[in-house]
């Protein structure tokens, strides 16, 4: 196993050894040298250190950033380290989002146990969200950074925003280093909320008034008794009844640091009532015996007449719809999730060297990559130079984001795909169908989650 073989690696330290004080006086001392002339350093040999990215969206920005790293315009990079990019296996999309990512992590194992079979493993993996990062954590495939970050004297954990860093620990160590971000947004259609009367939703956007605008969105223009366009139309690819949960617990459903599950908490079952009412008081969700899986697909044409919940993106993707802060109850309920995030392979042949390198091409990419967990990266939003021209934003989203950043809760049960679809036939679905309570659907998603965690 990848797990077995270098995850014990060890750094020796070499100390001065240095006797007592009082045996030293007692020895014969030798006398003086002269003074010789300096000796120059021998330069270290440079080497060349393999980045592996699989399944990677941001290989533009990873490939530039490489290429500026070897010329020596990235500040803190070990002068005798180069970089070079070794492109992973690319899954084919699928419908079947848990069989692509289950097909995603089987390939990453393949390619990685390839590598070294070749005499080629990397020295460093760029992973990202396609592979579910709690099943990256407890892979095998990585190893934890703790030790290194004990004896680095940069502090390099000072330069993250510290939301981002949660999402980077598991089961008390840290298992990488976070290079881009996700978080929740409300999307709607700016044309349907004037002509229905609706105000644009904005910072400050109150649950009730989500609600109200739903309502208003709901129609059945046929009055055959069946709705033909909802107000509310959550998907299934991302957990939109967590922001709820989120502003009544004010943390995640599970602390994958300690193993923590909280999803039965009063303060949770108060998120998913609230929840819960949408589709079966409130009529502006489906809801009823009749509904399927198929209700919940992500469709963005849905956005002609629904408001929905999925991740911020920048208007350059082209989705359609305005993007708005979600609505926000007793406290902020935007989940925030990693998107990518740089690590040690188990099967690095020199982890303190590998290390040398990850801690300042984390930072680099940290910076560039959408939405930066480094805090810089933030200024660089602000104020976007040539050189971060990927992070310029019309002012409008450029505020959302800084907002957003601000204000959100880190989650890794929102990032992991898997969870999300799990939770979304244990919870989503019975809710959904009327099949069973709030207090009966939630025990047996967190009956779930606990057998998870112990995989």
């Amino acid at each position: 196993m990848l797990g077995r073989a270098l995850i014990g690696v060890q750094v020796t330290l070499l100390a001065a050894c240095g006797g007592d004080d009082e045996d030293d006086a007692a020895q014969p001392r030798a006398a003086p040298e002269a003074p010789q002339a300096a000796v120059p350093k021998t330069a270290r040999e440079q080497v060349t250190l393999r980045l592996a990215s699989v399944q990677d969206q941001f290989a533009g920005t990873v490939e530039n950033t490489i290429e500026q790293w070897n010329e020596g315009q990235i500040p803190g990079v070990p002068a005798e380290i180069l970089l070079e990019r070794v492109a992973g296996l690319r899954v084919a999309p699928s419908s079947d989002t848990l069989a692509f990512i289950e097909a995603a992590q089987s390939g990453a194992r393949d390619f990685l146990n390839e590598q070294a079979s070749a005499g080629t493993p990397p020295d460093l993996i760029l992973f990202n969200r396609y592979f579910d990062f709690p099943w990256v954590y407890r892979s095998g495939l990585i190893q934890p950074l703790d030790r290194f970050l004990r004896q680095d004297q940069t502090e390099p954990l000072e330069e993250y925003l510290p939301p981002a860093l949660e999402l980077t620990r598991f089961r008390s160590q840290t298992l990488a280093l976070p290079v881009a971000l996700d978080v929740g947004v409300a999307r709607y259609n700016p044309r349907q909320f004037a002509e229905a009367g609706i105000a644009s939703p904005d910072e400050g956007w109150t649950p009730a008034e989500f609600v109200a605008a739903a309502q208003r969105l709901t129609q059945d223009a046929d009055d055959d008794g069946e709705v033909d366009a909802w107000g509310f139309r959550p998907i299934d690819v991302f957990a939109s009844w967590l922001p709820f949960v989120l502003q009544e617990l004010d943390e995640d459903v599970v602390d994958f640091d300690t193993g923590a599950v909280r999803l039965s908490d009063p303060a949770a079952l108060r998120g998913l009532h609230f929840w819960d009412e949408l589709g079966r008081v409130h009529r502006v969700m489906p809801h009823g015996a009749a509904v399927t899986a198929g209700f919940f697909e992500a469709n963005f044409s849905a956005l002609l007449n629904s408001i929905l919940f999925w991740n911020f993106l920048p208007p350059s993707f082209n989705i359609p719809g305005q993007q708005a802060p979600l609505p926000s109850g007793p406290g902020e309920g935007t989940p925030l999730m990693l998107a990518a995030a740089l690590a040690l392979p188990a099967v690095a042949p020199d982890a303190a060297q590998s290390y040398a390198a990850l801690r300042p091409l984390a930072h680099a990419l940290g910076q560039r990559l959408w939405l930066p967990p480094v805090l810089a990266g933030q200024q660089h939003i602000q104020s976007p130079s040539t050189e971060y021209i990927q992070l310029m934003l019309p002012d409008y989203e450029r505020q959302l984001a800084l907002r957003l950043l601000a204000a959100a809760r880190p989650s890794l049960t929102a990032t992991s795909f898997a969870i999300t679809f799990q939770l979304f036939q244990r919870l989503v679905m019975p809710l959904a169908r009327g099949e069973m309570g709030v207090g009966q659907a939630a025990q047996q998603a967190e009956e779930w989650l606990e057998s998870y965690l112990l995989e």
